[in-house]
């Protein structure tokens, strides 16, 4: 395939995103490579992310615009420049496409976004164990953190790292380094389908001796982040200790604009009186249209919430609903007990009732 043809110039980004050049491209494994953004000086602070995040990437495919999400092993305290891993997907349109760009191409890229980051709280505690969990391509988010936090603190850090084989091992040779370099704070245990077979329950429970009490940070295959995560409630850590990232494929932009079409008219006719934004400290009333989600609404009023795809599957425009009801259209990111705790995505939500309030985070 020829990238050339299809990747994008600095004049096409899409509104919201921008493109950016790939100035380098790392082969890490036989089906897995990373790409270094390049990103100039006026962007910098635009494109500032923390460790476990993500960037959207818009590309062209037969004729449409899929979006995908990549979260950035590079770390914003030890990496000068963003750089995503990207593997290699049987019959993954995107997946195989990002494994064609070469050296010098643009890809179309939305901001920073995602919730898979340490707490600042607890970030350099000392006495804290952080216990990381990667499978196969999951090992990028988990890679970023623990490259952030041995430069920022001194706390014990566990990594477990699955994957088929030794040859499917991404990031083999930095976390050598690594582990040289931090011989006393950084654990590494490799755990391959082709020796041990797939991680048990009995063997997280093993691993985890002298690392309770921490924070979990889990990325991986399904079935491999579940055994992790049951394991852990059932050893009594609490739930808002342990962080699961779970990516899922949008449908493509024809579905999209189908369900949008089914939602909007869905909401058309409830009437919102009152819509009140709470963000960064201030309290905002703003005016809201018939069949508007709340993140139109708020940018029709020209506030700044936070927002990336726009499509119900990065969650970066999460917020609380405080008092009214609103309708979900979408969700591919919130967690059961996120929705009973009142969060909501407001580029697929509508107001139902005649006085919503949000939220946003700080």
């Amino acid at each position: 395939m020829g990238t050339q043809q299809q990747n994008l110039t600095p004049a096409q980004a899409t509104t919201g995103s921008v493109s950016l050049q790939v100035c380098a491209v790392i082969d890490e494994t036989a089906d897995a490579r990373s790409l270094v953004l390049d990103v100039p000086p006026t962007l910098r602070e635009r494109f500032r992310y923390k460790p476990g995040q993500f960037l959207s990437f818009r590309v062209p495919f037969a004729g449409k615009v899929l979006t995908r999400c990549y979260s950035m092993a590079s770390s914003p305290h030890a990496d000068a420049l963003p750089k995503v891993t990207v593997k290699r997907v049987d019959g993954g349109r995107v997946s195989n496409w990002m494994n064609e760009v070469q050296v010098g191409d643009w890809l179309e890229v939305l901001p920073p976004a995602g919730l898979f980051c340490l707490d600042e709280r607890h970030a350099t505690d000392n006495d804290r164990p952080l216990v990381l969990f990667g499978g196969g391509s999951g090992i990028t988010p988990v890679f970023s953190i623990l490259k952030s936090t041995l430069q920022s603190s001194t706390r014990p850090i566990k990594l477990v790292y699955a994957n088929r084989d030794e040859a499917s091992v991404i990031f083999k040779d930095e976390l050598c380094r690594l582990i040289k370099a931090h011989p006393d704070q950084l654990h590494v245990v490799h755990v391959l389908d082709s020796v041990q077979g797939f991680l048990t329950e009995a063997q997280v429970r093993h691993l985890l001796r002298g690392s309770a009490g921490g924070d979990y940070f889990i990325c991986g295959p399904g079935p491999f982040m579940d055994t992790v995560e049951r394991t852990l409630l059932a050893m009594g850590e609490p739930a808002d200790c342990i962080h699961v990232e779970r990516f899922v494929s949008p449908p493509d932009p024809d579905e999209l604009l189908a369900e949008e079409a089914l939602a909007r008219e869905a909401a058309m006719a409830s009437h919102c009186e009152a819509l009140i934004i709470e963000l960064d400290g201030q309290q905002h009333e703003i005016p809201c249209q018939p069949g508007d989600t709340l993140l139109q609404s708020c940018k029709t009023a020209g506030l700044d919430v936070p927002s990336s795809c726009e499509e119900g599957f990065c969650g970066a425009c999460m917020c609380v609903v405080k008092e009214g009801e609103v309708q979900l259209a979408r969700n591919d990111v919130l967690t059961p007990k996120e929705l009973a705790d009142g969060w909501t995505l407001a580029c697929q939500s509508r107001p139902t009732g005649a006085k919503v309030r949000l939220k946003f985070p700080d």
